[in-house]
């Protein structure tokens, strides 16, 4: 094997942030699901561009990181001088209502449909 390199070769790089990426990689940096992520770009929160081959529909969908932590560092700021939206308590309690209700669903449905393998198992 020839040792004698013009260059050194190219150190990998641990803990760099990457400028783009794509909803995935949203999802895993900062747990913004694909239809928040969707509307945040159209409200133009977030900056992004679609690649795609001259004449075609689809394309790769990448977002611009430092936009989506501008988008953080604001909602940070608002919510610290007091200028977010409040949340009236009764809309609370009302989504969390709505929230035990739809576990209880999700529980009796589930129960049912083991009940149900288990009367196919015999």
């Amino acid at each position: 094997m020839d040792t004698n390199f013009t260059t050194q070769p190219v150190a990998a790089t641990w803990g760099v942030d990457a400028e783009w990426t794509d909803i995935p990689g949203i999802k895993g940096m900062f747990k913004i699901g694909r239809t928040s992520t969707y509307t945040h770009i159209e409200n133009n929160d977030f900056r992004s561009v679609v690649l795609r081959k001259p004449g075609c529909i689809k394309g790769k969908r990448l977002i611009f990181v430092p936009s989506v932590r501008e988008w953080i560092a604001k909602q940070l700021a608002e919510q610290e001088s007091g200028k977010a939206d409040k949340v009236d308590p009764r809309l609370s309690a009302i989504c969390k209502r709505a929230n035990r209700e739809m576990r209880k669903k999700k529980a009796e449905r589930e129960a049912l449909e083991r009940e149900n393998d288990s009367e196919d198992a015999r």
